[in-house]
């Protein structure tokens, strides 16, 4: 699989739709985009694939994360489910964070990505943004081939 074809592949959708759909919905479509992007990664040859126990335990994560964030409006501010909200956005967020890094090295490495090209994955943005950054830098990608006309 040839690098335009890899980021053919990993191409999904604007980087705005990702934030206002994961924003409405608590976090549960960053959860699905994790594991959408997961799976595509496995489909290119010889890049390791990220744990399917780590990828549900990240949507178990946004889910039960989404789900005490709502019963928190209903309960008094002292209530356990506030913290038990606050843990589980937590957790999920560090989930999110390592998944992109595992993304981010993964995809440096197969598209051949170093530090001093534009192209490269960097490490302070994906800590920054994780998935949005993702995205964004696939997006990127497809706009320079498109720009190009070949692969680059």
């Amino acid at each position: 699989m040839d690098r335009k074809e890899i980021i053919n592949l990993m191409k999904s959708q604007s980087t705005w739709r990702l934030y206002f759909f994961s924003m409405f919905s608590l976090g549960i479509y960053t959860a699905f985009y994790i594991q959408q992007q997961s799976q595509k990664l496995a489909q290119i040859p010889n890049v390791p694939l990220i744990s399917s126990n780590f990828l549900n335990s990240t949507i178990a994560a946004y889910g039960l994360s989404a789900v005490f964030t709502v019963a928190s409006f209903f309960v008094p501010p002292e209530h356990a489910v506030n913290l038990t909200s606050t843990v589980f956005a937590l957790i999920s967020n560090v989930m999110a964070l390592l998944w992109a890094w595992q993304m981010r090295n993964r995809l440096n490495a197969v598209l051949a990505l170093t530090p001093e090209y534009d192209d490269w994955f960097h490490g302070g943005w994906t800590f920054l943004f994780t998935a949005l950054y993702i995205n964004y830098k696939i997006n990127r990608l497809h706009e320079g081939q498109e720009d190009l006309g070949t692969a680059s």
